[in-house]
């Protein structure tokens, strides 16, 4: 059943069973984005990759606000670039270091040439280019180079004492990135009032003249606090009240107040963090000392928001062993469930995938490449200078894809979420783990793009697409995989019986074991040969050959070329080298 207007078509699967009342109604929601309930759970999974006007990034202001935009950081005497500087004190700590981020043979064959390089370089400010330009002889890892880093970072302090900060410009950002952000704080202020509206009318009209609480985490960050004065500023401007909810895995997994900034160094490899942030430090402080303080600031929260980074980072700040959450993370579970907003970026989006009862898996890392030829461990990632704190538990590449058993924070309840999408062709590596995990269904947000999801129950939502890229949806419920072999020789695998849709801007969908209905923003909605939709995201790369079923489907194309379609059925061949 198609019903068609100029703008947008509706798409209803003919064998879809929902009761006829709880189908009028997501059909409803899905032409009426703006109307849909204030209460249950809402998701906002971004991509990660927001073009965000900032000090640290002008090339992603507007072209036309770049100007403006450099004035307004002078004016704030804003943190342009990181600088180091090596002096004699600082030059001493890195000698007196007994340990290093690799090896003995490594150390003893690094490190005296690099303290007499930086003997050169006493007493000078390094900007960041010039800084790592120093260094290229050595091939420095990243754990070896972030070492340096922390503790030769010189943080700019301002006239009056205060650390110099990134800023953020929020009227230069691209107009659409405003649009997103302002939408996720408008919703969570519609449902701030109608939460206010059950208590009484005072508390009605009082939080129809506030801004709404945001509460930033911040824990997917190797440095916690590098991020945090950016993204206040982001959120202030988008129209909320953000405040810093300062967990980390130091925080959870010690637990000692007075000796966080060493087991910050244990826990997150980095270095001293406190004296290049001693404003964020002794806010954190406090929140240590007073943990109630933490509890109230979820308990007053109508939005939440994760960042990027490492989606592990996150789950060992709401774990303090896999499996249990802590008191505080089944807090942020209930006002997620009762109806408060959640957001993330790229991280803050992956660290969204589980069910508690379906038990699927959360991604945490690895690369396409040798996902669809190795395949997906059940492994935990090794902490940043696991080396030097001896510490390592995982023995696997980095690049191999790895994901956690139970999921991650179990608030995206649909399937596997992965983000930066499009841009580093993940579709490879979402496949081989649902299929590895036999998990029916995956998410795949692009960059500078936003998934909301709005659940009926913890099984089904109606989705929505915000942004500049798309949502790819993957459907494997129904899909067979085999190893392909000639005698003893594995030559790769293949699979069969997969459908893919691509979502974008102004579509919604009807989630329910698969997309149900869904209604694409198209001005001429047409059946399309499968094998000419979305040739580019299913080209055949590094011994990948996608190919079409035959026939055909219901597709169209954007004015920038990207393609919206649904339940693309697919095959899969892999072929190792």
């Amino acid at each position: 059943m198609f019903n068609q207007t100029k703008n947008q078509r509706l798409f209803l699967r003919p064998q879809l069973l929902l009761p006829l009342a709880l189908c009028f109604a997501a059909y409803v929601q899905a032409i009426e984005p703006t109307t849909n309930s204030v209460t249950g759970k809402e998701l906002w999974l971004f991509g990660g990759g927001e073009p965000i006007c900032s000090s640290v990034e002008i090339t992603r202001c507007a072209p036309d606000k770049q100007l403006a935009a450099d004035a307004y950081f002078s004016q704030q005497h804003a943190v342009r670039e990181k600088h180091f500087r090596p002096e004699p004190q600082t030059l001493n700590e890195l000698t007196a270091l007994t340990a290093w981020p690799a090896s003995n043979a490594r150390q003893q064959q690094v490190k005296p040439e690099l303290l007499t390089q930086l003997q050169q370089m006493l007493n000078k400010s390094w900007p960041e280019d010039s800084w790592y330009s120093q260094f290229k002889a050595f091939d420095l890892s990243d754990d070896e180079q972030n070492l340096l880093d922390d503790i030769f970072e010189q943080r700019p302090v301002l006239q009056d004492g205060s650390t110099a900060q990134v800023k953020v410009y929020f009227d230069g950002t691209e107009l659409y990135v405003q649009q997103m952000f302002q939408h996720f704080i408008q919703s969570a202020k519609n449902r701030a009032i109608a939460r206010a509206k059950q208590l009484n009318a005072a508390a009605a009209q009082q939080a129809l003249t506030q801004k709404p609480t945001l509460v930033l985490i911040t824990a997917s960050s190797n440095s916690s606090m590098d991020w945090v004065d950016y993204y206040l500023q982001l959120f202030n401007a988008a129209g909320a009240n953000a405040v810093w909810l300062p967990i980390e895995p130091a925080l959870v997994q010690e637990g000692n107040c007075e000796t966080l900034d060493q087991d910050r160094f244990r826990w997150n490899g980095q270095y001293k963090r406190a004296a290049r942030y001693p404003e964020l430090a002794a806010y954190q402080q406090k929140m240590c000392r007073e943990p109630a303080l933490m509890t109230q600031l979820l308990e007053q929260a109508d939005a939440i928001f994760i960042n990027g980074g490492d989606q592990s980072h996150t789950m060992r700040s709401l774990q303090k062993k896999p499996g249990e959450f802590t008191e505080l993370a089944q807090l942020l579970h209930q006002r997620i469930n009762a109806g408060v907003p959640l957001a993330g970026s790229s991280a803050g989006t992956a660290v969204q995938s589980g069910h508690p009862v379906k038990n699927f898996p959360m991604i945490s890392g690895g690369q396409t490449s040798k996902a669809l030829r190795y395949g997906a461990y059940a492994d935990e990632p090794n902490a940043p200078l696991c080396q030097f704190h001896q510490s390592c538990s995982s023995k696997l590449d980095s690049s191999l894809l790895t994901y956690r058993v139970a999921g991650g924070l179990q608030s995206f309840t649909l399937g596997v979420t992965d983000t930066h999408f499009r841009e580093r062709n993940r579709e490879g590596r979402l496949l081989r783990l649902l299929i590895d995990t036999n998990t029916n269904f995956g998410f795949g947000m692009d960059e500078a793009t936003a998934l909301r999801a709005n659940f009926t129950t913890p099984d089904s939502a109606q989705l929505q697409v915000e942004g500049r890229g798309g949502v790819w949806i993957a459907d494997v419920s129904a899909a067979k995989a085999k190893a392909r072999k000639l005698g003893d020789k594995t030559l790769g695998w293949a699979a069969t019986g997969m459908t893919f849709s691509r979502l974008l801007a102004g579509d919604t969908a009807y989630f329910q074991n698969g997309i149900q209905q869904a209604t694409l923003q198209c001005d001429a909605l047409a059946l399309v040969d499968n094998n000419l939709v979305a040739a580019d995201t299913y080209n055949k790369t590094d011994g990948r050959v996608w190919q079409a079923k035959p026939g055909t489907v219901e597709a169209c194309k954007r004015a920038d070329g990207r393609w919206r379609y649904l339940n693309l059925p697919m095959s899969l061949q892999v072929n190792y080298e």
